[in-house]
């Protein structure tokens, strides 16, 4: 088996390879995709896939869902921790503005994929944190 490192920049890299669509290859599902790639059991991209295929879709979604933000949506497959202690290739959960973005701890920052592309940020900017195998 690969160590953490490499499964973490595998799956990274992957993802930014990636066209920017909603319910696809989000921000969202690069969280998913990185806990399915640590901890394939929780098959968490079969679990929200084809669930919306745009902003306003993925906010209703959520609630749905029974969730009022991205924090409790992977609070309820993970375990929470500090963001300060947020190891590689954890989930975080980022304030940018006004909107929450689902990222992956790369060590000392952080990433997120934004329809602008890959956009990283320190620790600041994070708002929950969450383990991931």
């Amino acid at each position: 088996m690969a160590d953490r490192f490499a499964i973490v920049a595998a799956t990274v890299q992957a993802e930014f390879a990636k066209p920017y669509v909603y319910g696809e290859a989000d921000c969202f599902f690069l969280g998913l995709r990185m806990v399915d790639a640590l901890d394939p059991s929780l098959r968490l991209v079969e679990h929200y896939a084809a669930t919306y295929a745009t902003l306003l879709g993925a906010n209703k979604a959520l609630r749905k869902r029974g969730f009022k933000t991205l924090a409790d949506l992977f609070a309820s497959h993970l375990e929470p921790c500090v963001p300060a202690e947020a190891r590689l290739g954890d989930i975080v959960i980022l304030q940018l503005g006004k909107m929450q973005h689902v990222g992956i701890c790369l060590g000392n920052r952080f990433v997120t994929k934004t329809d602008a592309g890959r956009s990283d940020h320190l620790l600041g900017d994070v708002i929950a944190a969450f383990r991931v195998g």
